[in-house]
């Protein structure tokens, strides 16, 4: 099962991240890089001195249960995954990003991110109570990069970024809540541009 996730997560994350490079957008890529840089600096602050860290910020049913909701956010800056996750993360973070960012700007992103974040969260609640890591904002990017490819260009390989997406939540993982938030933001917000450019 890990393989065929992992097949999935980087065929998902590839093929988002290479229909999306056809968009093309005016905005400077401001938040991608503060947040890049927030991960970073909990990230590794976690792996190399502060391993409590992962234990104060995580997703944890239990401790949210109990009225701890921040963890839903603060679990965005810490990761489950060591230093391969890590890397992995901010490295989809990064590619895609800027590719969302220059095509919609900060104020839209960081709803992007904030949005995929607690409603891939709150998934994760019922498939993975317990976790971390950057790759649901990662996944909602590709998500909402993805579907608005499809909806803009008629992208075959959208078409397989978002097959790939919906087999990840049909096998109950948590990144497939995510990619399916990123691609409800994206028609609440690419379908209407597209009409009135019409």
């Amino acid at each position: 099962m890990n393989v065929v996730l992992t097949v999935l997560y980087i065929g998902f994350l590839g093929t988002a991240g290479w229909a999306g490079s056809g968009l093309r957008g005016p905005h400077r890529p401001i938040a991608t890089w503060v947040v890049f840089a927030t991960v970073a600096v909990f990230s590794f602050l976690q792996l190399l001195a502060a391993p409590a860290l992962f234990t104060a910020l995580r997703r944890d049913r239990t401790a949210i249960a109990d009225g701890q909701l921040w963890r839903l956010l603060t679990s965005a800056v810490v990761q489950d995954g060591g230093w391969p996750g890590t890397i992995f993360n901010l490295i989809a973070l990064a590619a895609l990003g800027l590719l969302a960012e220059r095509l919609w700007g900060t104020r839209r992103w960081l709803a992007l991110a904030l949005c995929v974040q607690l409603l891939g969260g709150l998934w994760g609640l019922v498939v993975q109570p317990v976790g971390a890591g950057t790759s649901l904002i990662d996944f909602g990017l590709g998500g909402a990069l993805a579907t608005t490819a499809a909806v803009v260009h008629r992208s075959p390989l959208a078409v397989v970024s978002l097959a790939a997406g919906s087999a990840l939540l049909l096998l109950g993982d948590i990144h497939g809540g995510a990619a399916l938030a990123g691609a409800l933001f994206a028609l609440l917000t690419v379908l209407p541009l597209r009409s009135q450019a019409k």
